[in-house]
C-alpha cells in the first residue's frame, strides 16, 4: 500500500511538471483527524461488541475520508480527476487500524458542448446528491458518516458512464449507467444480501443491463430543488425451480437546498424497495438489516422491503462559524423467515433508527478547521411480530475533528 502510495505521488507530480502549458492542474488534499468520545449503553453494546455492559471509548483516528487528488483539463474542455483515501480503513474503534489506501474517485469527461457533457470513471453517481453536515465517527463502528443509517442514504462511488445535459441555468438532466454488480454488506441472521446466501442455496446473478441513476436537479434563484430515481434489475439462476428468480431495486429521491443570507436549511428523502440489494450506503443500523429482499425456502417466494430515509439539516453562518442543527431517520420493513433461529415460518419484521445533533465547522485559519460534534443516535428495536422485541439500544457520540486543507 506504501509503495502504491508513493507511486501515485510520484505520478501526480509528473503530470503536474510535464503538462503542456495550455493545459490546467490542481493538486490538493485533505487531512481528517476524529478525536472523540463514544457512549453506548448496553443494549447497543451487545448489538454491536457482543458484550452486555455499557461500553465507553475515547479515541483518536485518521479514517480514510482522507484524501490526496490532481485534477487535471484542457484547452479541448477535456478533463480528468483522481481521488486517492488514505488513512484507517478497518470497521471498529478497536480494530486493526492499519493504514490503507483506496481509490475513491477516477474519472475523465469532455464538455461536447456548453450544454452537454460526457463523462465515463468511477465517481459518485448524480442520484440523491444532498448530504447532512455529520463527519465525525466513521471509525466508530456504526459508520457515523453523513448521516447514513439515519436518514441519508448515500448512491455511492461506482464506475460509470454518464450524459449530462443543460438547459440554461434553470437545471439539467443527468443518466448515469452504474456498474450493476454487488450488493450492500451480508448479515448473517436478519439479513441475507443475496437471500439465497442465507439458506445455502447455490445460485448465478445476472446482469443484462445496467443500474439507471437519473437526476433532475433544478435552480430556482436560492432555492434548488433535486429530484431523481434508481432503478435496478437482477435475474437469479438457482438450482431451485420453484424459488423466485428476479430482484428489483428502485429509489425515488427528493432533495431541497436553500440559502438566505446567513440562513441556510437542506433536507432529503429517500424511498424505495430492495435498497440493500444495490451499491451505496444504507448505513448499519437496524433498517439496514431488513433493506434487502428476502427469501421465504418453504414458498420460494422473493419478499420485496420497503425502506424510507430522510433528514434535515439547518445552519446558520456567524463568519467563520457556522452551527447546524440535523435529525434524520430510517425505517425499514418486510416478511421476513425466522424458521431457522426456532421460531419458525415468516413473520412481519420493522426496525426504526434515528440521529439528531449538532456540528460546528469553525475556520481558525485559512486551510485549518475544527469542527466540534454532539450527535445522538437511536438504533430502536428489530420488531418481529408473535415474538419478543430485540432491542437495540442508544449511543452517542461526543467530540472534535480537525481538518487540514491544501
Amino acid at each position: 500500500m506504501k509503495k502504491l502510495f508513493i507511486i501515485g505521488i510520484a505520478a501526480l507530480l509528473l503530470v503536474a511538471f510535464s503538462v503542456p502549458a495550455m493545459a490546467k492542474v490542481k493538486i490538493g488534499g485533505i487531512i481528517f483527524t476524529d478525536f472523540y468520545y463514544l457512549d453506548r449503553d448496553s443494549d447497543n453494546a451487545v448489538a454491536t461488541t457482543g458484550y452486555n455492559d455499557p461500553y465507553q471509548v475515547t479515541t483518536i483516528q485518521v479514517p480514510n475520508i482522507t484524501r490526496l487528488y490532481g485534477r487535471w483539463t484542457n484547452e479541448d474542455n477535456v478533463g480528468m480527476f483522481i481521488e486517492l483515501g488514505i488513512g484507517q480503513n478497518s470497521g471498529a474503534v478497536d480494530a486493526n487500524t492499519s493504514n490503507g489506501v483506496s481509490l475513491r474517485h477516477a474519472y475523465g469527461w469532455w464538455d461536447v458542448t456548453p450544454n452537454f457533457q460526457i463523462l465515463a470513471g468511477k465517481s459518485t453517481t448524480p442520484f440523491s446528491p444532498l448530504n447532512p453536515s455529520q463527519l465525525l465517527g466513521t471509525r466508530s463502528g456504526s459508520l457515523n458518516i453523513i448521516g447514513v443509517g439515519y436518514g441519508n442514504f448515500y448512491s455511492g462511488r461506482f464506475a460509470q458512464v454518464r450524459g449530462t445535459f443543460k438547459f440554461g441555468k434553470v437545471g439539467r438532466v443527468a443518466l448515469a449507467l452504474v456498474d450493476p454488480n454487488g450488493t450492500q454488506r451480508y448479515h448473517a441472521t436478519y439479513n441475507n444480501y443475496f437471500p439465497y446466501d442465507r439458506f445455502g442455496v447455490p445460485y448465478q446473478t445476472n446482469t443484462k443491463i445496467p443500474r439507471f441513476d437519473i437526476a433532475v436537479p433544478l435552480y430556482f434563484g436560492p432555492v434548488s430543488i433535486y429530484p431523481g430515481f434508481l432503478y435496478q434489475y437482477r435475474t437469479v439462476d438457482t438450482n431451485q425451480a420453484t424459488y423466485d428468480n428476479s430482484i428489483s431495486t428502485y429509489i425515488g429521491s427528493l432533495g431541497v437546498k436553500a440559502g438566505f443570507g446567513g440562513f441556510s436549511i437542506s433536507a432529503e428523502g429517500n424511498y424505495g424497495s430492495n435498497m440493500a440489494n444495490t451499491r451505496g450506503l444504507i448505513g448499519t443500523s437496524g433498517p439496514s438489516y431488513l433493506a434487502s429482499a428476502q427469501l421465504n425456502p418453504d414458498s420460494g417466494k422473493i419478499n420485496n422491503a420497503t425502506t424510507y430515509a430522510y433528514w434535515i439539516d439547518a445552519s446558520y453562518k456567524f463568519g467563520p462559524v457556522t452551527p447546524h442543527v440535523m435529525f434524520g431517520q430510517e425505517k425499514s420493513s418486510n416478511d421476513v423467515y425466522v424458521g431457522d433461529v426456532g421460531l419458525g415460518g415468516q413473520y412481519k419484521a420493522e426496525s426504526t433508527s434515528s440521529m439528531w445533533g449538532f456540528s460546528v465547522p469553525i475556520d481558525l485559519a485559512k486551510g485549518f478547521r475544527i469542527r466540534p460534534e454532539l450527535m445522538w443516535y437511536d438504533d430502536g428495536e428489530l420488531q418481529i411480530s408473535g415474538t419478543d422485541e430485540l432491542k437495540l439500544g442508544k449511543y452517542a457520540i461526543y467530540g472534535v475533528q480537525f481538518q487540514i486543507t491544501f
